[in-house]
């Protein structure tokens, strides 16, 4: 009997302990749902200067470089970049932040070894040996391996693409916040045929548009400055705009500070 008892107060102890984590976890003020944190984590916009584009660029210049290819050629607005083994395809990198793999094309040069920058291998080209000079191999694979390469690449090289990629997308957001976007504002207010009225509209009209990201929170948080230091002092804004502006708000845009 005495047993039982003690084996009752121990079964109650641990059920108890059980019942305290559980109300400790389901306590809203003491634990964050991960939707929260990754709602959070959206609502920043990281800028990025020209210096971290370069440097993430030349990041991934370098491992290209060590994973076979050769070192990239400049062609206007992108660099190409040649691999070692003729049938991997080539990569091609746009300064706007866009990669391109294509087929590699044929190549002619030296059947015997040296210094690239040695032009008297050359001299191995001259006939009966010049077709030995080229390598085609890379359009005689079949289109199953030239797809495999080219998944190879991407699966090696992503994480380093897409780290790159993002300080372009920044720098370029950035660009467009504080450059492109007044501009824009600027002439649109300027416009000599169009009245106040319509040119206020057409300023509402776009920062009614902006999207319900981080990026077009920013960009809707330029307009409504545009419209309380550059058009407030020379037009006053009707109260009815004002009004139109906050109850058509669905993504919490910020509004015109307006006294």
């Amino acid at each position: 009997m005495q047993w039982g008892l003690v084996g009752l107060l121990f079964w109650w102890g641990i059920a108890s302990a059980q019942e305290s984590e559980v109300d400790s976890d389901s306590d809203p003020s003491t634990t964050e749902s991960p939707e929260t944190n990754e709602e959070e984590a959206d609502e920043e916009i990281i800028v990025y200067g020209k210096r971290e584009v370069d440097r993430r660029r030349r990041i991934l210049d370098a491992e290209l470089e060590n994973s076979g290819y050769r070192q990239g050629k400049r062609k206007g607005d992108k660099v190409v970049y040649r691999p070692e083994t003729v049938w991997h395809p080539s990569v091609i990198v746009y300064d706007s932040g866009w990669v391109d793999l294509r087929k590699t094309p044929p190549r002619f040069e030296p059947w015997i070894g040296g210094h690239p920058d040695n032009k008297w291998r050359y001299l191995s080209c001259i006939p009966p040996f010049g077709l030995m000079c080229i390598r085609a191999s890379g359009w005689l694979i079949t289109k199953r391996r030239a797809q495999h390469s080219k998944t190879a690449v991407v699966d090696n090289h992503i994480e380093t693409i897409q780290y790159w990629q993002e300080s372009v997308i920044g720098m370029a957001t950035q660009e467009r916040l504080d450059v492109q976007l007044p501009d824009e504002l600027d002439l649109l207010w300027r416009h000599e045929a169009l009245s106040s009225e319509e040119k206020t509209e057409q300023i509402v009209h776009l920062w009614h548009s902006r999207t319900c990201t981080p990026e077009g929170r920013a960009a809707a948080g330029v307009i409504a400055d545009f419209l309380a230091f550059e058009v407030h002092p020379e037009s006053s804004i009707p109260s009815v705009t004002l009004t139109w502006m906050s109850d058509n708000n669905p993504c919490e845009h910020p509004l015109p500070n307006i006294p």
